[in-house]
Parts: C-alpha cells; structure tokens; sequence
C-alpha cells in the first residue's frame, strides 16, 4: 500500500473551510456541504446526521462603572447567559481572584468580576449564592470567545453574563471599582445541526470499525483556520487516500459538528449509535493543527501498550514531539465512556496560541504543517486498520477513568457511566 497524503490539498481544503463557522448557524451547515461535495468528488457517498442544539445570539453589551468613578466599557455576552433586563443590572462589583464555591459564598446580589472559566460546581455555587451576573476576564493582548457548557444553565439555572477585555478589566481593578451596571443583549434559541458521516468499508474485516474525527466548526468571531479547519482538511485527505487503498477494517470518517458547545455532535452521534460502539476498536482525532511554526503532540486515551505504540511510531517516523496519556479535550470523550481508546493528534505552536480568537487566521498557516502529522496519521491508520489482529484491546485504565468522569461531569455538566471493560 503506497502513496502519501497531499499536503497542498489538504492546506486547500483548509483554506476554504476557514471562515466563521459558528455551532449551529448556516455558516456551519455551509462547511458541512463543502466537506460532504469535497467527499462526492472523491468517489465517497456522505451522510448527514442531524441533531438538535440549543443555538445563542448576542447583539450588544455595555459595563459601566457607577463608582468611585464613571465610565463605559464594551464588554460581550458569554454564550448561555442570561440577557439582563433592558435598562440592565446596577450593583456592587467585586473581584474574585479565585473562582469556586467557597469563595462564591457571599456574592448574592453582587456582579463578581473574576478569571477563568467555571465547573458544574462553580457555576452552581455563583447561581445558589444570588449573585446578579458575571464578568469574564479575557487573555491579555486579544479578546477570547466565552461560553458556559450549554447543560448548566439548563441544570442550576441562567445569570447575565459576559467577557471583557485583560487591559479593561485591570483598569477597572487597579481604580477600585465598587459599584457598575451591567446590560447585556442575548438569546438562545433551537437550532438543528448535523455531522458528517462516510465510511470507507473493510475488505477483510468490514465489522472492526476504526473511527477517524475532527470537528468543523468554529466559535463566534473566529475564521477557526487551525482550530479546527486544518483537523477536518487531513481527515478529508486521509479519506482520500483511502478510497484509493481500501484497507481491511472499515474506515469511518466523521466530521463533528458543534463541538465547540460541549462536544454536541459527537455526544449525539455516540447516543445514537450507542448499540454499534463494541464494533469501533479505536479513535483517531484529529483537533488543531496547520500552524507553520509548532510540534506534534499525541495524547493517548488508553492503555500503556497503546501509549508505548505511538511512542515507537514516534520514533519511527520522527514525527511526534511527545507522547501522554491522558484525555482530550475533544470529540474522543464521548467514545472514552464506552472504554474506546483514542489517539489525539493535534499541532501546537506558534498561531495555536490565538485558538478562539480572531486572530486563528491563515496568516500562520501554510502546506508543510501537514506533512509531519499527515505522516504519522497515515502510517498509523495504515498499521491498525490492517493489522492482522488488532493490536488494541479496548477499555481504559482507572487513573483515565477517572480523568473522564471529572471532565464530563465538572465541564460538560453531563452525568456519567463508565461502559468499558476496566483494564
């Protein structure tokens, strides 16, 4: 089985996914059709699977300090909030360096500034405790899109709440702002929308399926060039490739839609398959990448034998900065309940470090991103998809187990059964 995988096609293919492709708007759906006619091309039949999202829109935000000192502030909705009412929240203000429910325990009534981002936990404690609404301080230097899990306000209730900038929000500090009015404009509504489904199936062994992911779509304000239109262009590429070389296990692509909303997609896609999930004996993903400058990192949900695989394939192929076992903050989790292994491929570096904002942009990105991941990619998918056993067994040991359910409890706000052999 011969050939490599186009790194100039696939930079095409990134190119013209690399716009805003925010969960559930028609810009999504957009990007859904072009993957689905880029696969038509290639001989391969796609399928759409769609599913419901809870979709919000925002049209303005203003903070304005009350006192020592007055001035307006342009501040925007975190997604899920609560709008405020139209003449908006007038309160105390206060700073929480160190966000969680201990230190929400006196905050009713109150607009609490604070860092970071909130657990199932943190969040509940703000909502229990009264307080009036929430800023969010963004990174310093750029302004990065803010979202609660879409399940919280649905399970502990809806506050106002909104970002701000690092350079505003320490001027509000350093002043001693004690007192502000918060108005915030957003909604939420039921929208629809849909993963991308094509199999390429086995010669050999057609009911061992070997899953190949990334996601499509962006968040608010951002193009999503590396994060993740790159992840969906190699998967367009190795499925490309494969159509050529059909290999023994059977391949199934899946692009994933809103997973920037709390993995929706691929937690609908595995609930709805939910009885086909013992014939995938792994998970390949493939989530950020494409950025000129930056290293390959494989973060490996499973055993040690599979995290000592990648390691030599590694070594191999010269391929791969570092190996760890550990989770992913990615399409992978849903599968992980079910004890389904995964690699996560991803390249971090240089304009992976503007990965939801405006600024995740083609400027720093370029074909040669793709040659090293591309090659470690397909010479694994190579390998495991026909091996003549494969090499695999599925579950996952304890320590990622328990990774697993903090991650899907504490940040997707969902609950938790292990389904997996334990290991």
């Amino acid at each position: 089985m011969g050939g490599e995988i186009d790194s100039q096609v696939a930079f095409r293919y990134m190119k013209e996914l690399s716009f805003e492709r925010r969960s559930g708007s028609p810009e999504e759906k957009k990007a859904a059709s072009l993957i689905a006619g880029y696969l038509r091309k290639m001989g391969i039949k796609p399928r759409a699977e769609r599913f419901g999202v809870d979709v919000f829109s925002f049209k303005d935000a203003v903070f304005e300090v009350a006192a020592p000192y007055k001035k307006k502030y342009k501040v925007w909705p975190v997604g899920y909030s609560k709008a405020t009412p139209k003449g908006g929240i007038l309160a105390p203000l206060v700073y929480i360096d160190n966000p969680n429910p201990a230190t929400f325990s006196d905050v009713q009534g109150k607009i609490v500034m604070m860092e970071g981002g909130f657990t199932s936990k943190s969040y509940k404690a703000l909502v229990e405790n009264k307080a009036k609404g929430f800023i969010r301080i963004s990174a310093p230097d750029r302004l990065v899109y803010g979202k609660l899990s879409h399940t919280f306000p649905k399970k502990f209730g809806q506050i106002p709440g909104v970002t701000i900038g690092y350079e505003d929000s320490l001027e509000i500090i350093s002043k001693g702002a004690t007192h502000g009015k918060l108005i915030s404009e957003i909604g939420t509504r039921k929208g629809v929308s849909q993963n991308v489904v094509a199999e390429i199936r086995g010669r050999r062994l057609p009911d061992e399926v070997i899953i190949v992911c990334g996601h499509y779509d962006s968040v608010v304000w951002s193009p999503g060039a590396t994060d993740n239109a790159a992840g969906s262009a190699l998967a367009l590429e190795l499925a490309s490739y494969f159509s050529k070389f059909p290999p023994a296990r059977t391949l199934r692509f899946i692009w994933f839609g809103c997973e920037e909303v709390g993995l929706v997609g691929s937690f609908s896609y595995v609930e709805k398959h939910k009885k086909e999930m013992k014939k995938v004996k792994m998970v390949l993903n493939l989530d950020v990448g494409g950025s000129l400058i930056g290293r390959i990192t494989a973060v490996v949900t499973g055993n040690e034998k599979l995290k000592n695989y990648i390691e030599v394939l590694g070594k191999e192929t010269g391929a791969i900065g570092s190996v760890v076992g550990d989770i992913y903050s990615s399409d992978s989790i849903p599968f992980a309940e079910y004890g389904i292994p995964s690699l996560n491929l991803y390249r971090v570096g240089g304009g992976t470090s503007y990965i939801h904002t405006k600024g995740d942009s083609l400027i720093h990105c370029g074909p040669s991103a793709f040659e090293a991941i591309g090659k470690v990619a397909l010479e694994f998918l190579k390998r495991t998809a026909n091996a003549v056993e494969f090499p695999f067994e599925g579950g996952l040991p304890t320590d990622i187990q328990k990774k697993l359910k903090e991650y899907i409890t504490e940040r997707s706000g969902r609950s938790y059964e292990y389904k997996g052999d334990e290991k």
